[in-house]
């Protein structure tokens, strides 16, 4: 049985996230990891949302106190080049 997509996704901003991990807390099916700096070790931490396990349930956008998570409307994510492999149903 293929996974029914959700009707709309997390999208989160990397660049505005500081990886205060307040998303990662409170995401139920555990999608949400912290990633270190690409150029240096000491370089802020940001948070990274694995989309094929989202499940559209809107706790991490509310619970963001940098207000850098948006949730999508899934058909417009499937539109997108840069995330369509990511959340087409396998």
């Amino acid at each position: 049985m293929a996974k029914k997509l959700p009707k709309q996704l997390a999208l989160l901003d990397e660049d505005m996230c500081t990886g205060c991990e307040a998303c990662v807390s409170i995401c139920p099916v555990d999608c949400i990891d912290t990633l270190e700096g690409h150029h240096h070790a000491l370089v802020m931490q940001f948070c990274s949302i694995d989309l094929p396990r989202c499940i559209g349930c809107t706790l991490c956008a509310q619970v963001c106190p940098w207000d850098c998570i948006t949730m999508v409307p899934t058909n417009e994510m499937v539109r997108q080049t840069k995330y369509a492999d990511q959340v087409a149903v396998k």
